[in-house]
C-alpha cells in the first residue's frame, strides 16, 4: 500500500517496489491516470523556490526516494516504509511487466538517433518482442508543436509514457499537460534514457548497494558534482532541523 507522507516542502511515498508496481498495475488495469515522480537531492532544494516544480511533485500519485540524501532524509523522520528505489530501476521493473501484459510504452526526450539506440537496446535486453508496442519521439519540441504531440500521444493511447527530458522541464511537462494527454502511467527518468542508449553509465552494482552511485556519477559529471555543492547546504538544514 502507498501511503504518502511530508518530507520538508514535499511528499514521500512508503510502500517498496513491489508495492508500486503493484498499484501501477491496478491503475493501468482499471483505467486511471497516475503519476510517479523520483526525488532528488538537487529536485528537492530547487522545488523550494520553483512552484510550478513544487505543485507537479505535490500532485504525484507516488514520490520515490530516487537519491540516498532523500531515503536517508526519510528514514531520520521514521519512515521505515520508505526505501530507496531509482527511477531507472522502476523503469526496468516496469519492462517485465509490459511483457507480460502487452503494454503500449511511448518513450519521449533526447535526440533521435539516441532514443532510436535506447530503444532497440531496452528491446534486447528486456525481450520486448511484437507483442509490446513502442513509440518514441524526440524531445526536441517548441510550443507549436504541442498540439500536434498531444494529438500523436492520445492515438498511441500509452499505458506507459516515459519522460527522457531535462529538469524541470519533464516535471513541467507533467503539470502542463497530465490532464490533456490520455497515457495511463507517467513516469520522468531524465538520464535513464542516456544509460540505454550508451552514452553514459551506472555505478557498479556494489556502490548502488552501498547507497554511493551519486560519489561514482558526480566523479565523471561535473554537473551531477556541482549541483550536489550547490545545493548540499540548503538541503542538510531541513535534514537536520526539520519535523512534521
Amino acid at each position: 500500500m502507498i501511503i504518502n507522507k511530508p518530507l520538508g516542502h514535499l511528499k514521500i511515498s512508503e510502500g517498496g517496489l513491489s508495492e508500486v508496481l503493484s498499484f501501477i498495475e491496478n491503475s493501468i488495469a482499471h483505467g486511471e491516470k497516475s503519476y510517479c515522480i523520483p526525488l532528488n537531492l538537487t529536485k528537492y532544494v530547487v522545488a523550494k523556490k520553483d512552484e510550478k516544480l513544487r505543485t507537479a511533485i505535490q500532485g504525484a500519485n507516488i514520490v520515490i526516494a530516487d537519491g540516498m540524501p532523500i531515503y536517508w532524509f526519510s528514514r531520520r523522520l521514521g519512515y521505515q516504509k520508505t526505501f530507496r528505489i531509482t527511477g531507472i530501476e522502476l523503469a526496468e521493473r516496469i519492462f517485465f511487466a509490459a511483457k507480460e501484459k502487452n503494454w503500449r510504452i511511448f518513450f519521449l526526450g533526447c535526440t533521435s538517433e539516441m532514443l532510436s539506440i535506447a530503444v532497440e537496446n531496452v528491446r534486447k535486453k528486456f525481450g520486448l518482442g511484437i507483442g509490446t508496442t513502442i513509440g518514441l519521439r524526440n524531445g526536441y519540441f517548441k510550443n507549436g508543436d504541442i498540439p500536434g504531440l498531444i494529438s500523436d500521444l492520445n492515438s498511441f493511447r500509452p499505458d506507459i509514457l516515459l519522460l527522457g527530458l531535462g529538469m524541470p522541464q519533464k516535471e513541467y511537462f507533467i503539470a502542463d499537460y497530465f490532464k490533456d494527454i490520455e497515457a495511463k502511467f507517467w513516469l520522468p527518468i531524465g538520464g535513464a534514457f542516456d544509460v540505454w542508449a550508451g552514452t553514459k553509465r551506472r555505478s557498479p552494482e556494489l556502490l548502488q548497494k552501498a547507497g554511493l552511485e551519486w560519489m561514482y556519477r558526480a566523479s565523471y559529471d561535473n554537473k551531477k558534482g556541482k549541483n550536489i555543492l550547490k545545493y548540499g547546504a540548503n538541503f542538510i538544514k531541513d535534514f537536520l532541523f526539520y519535523h512534521p
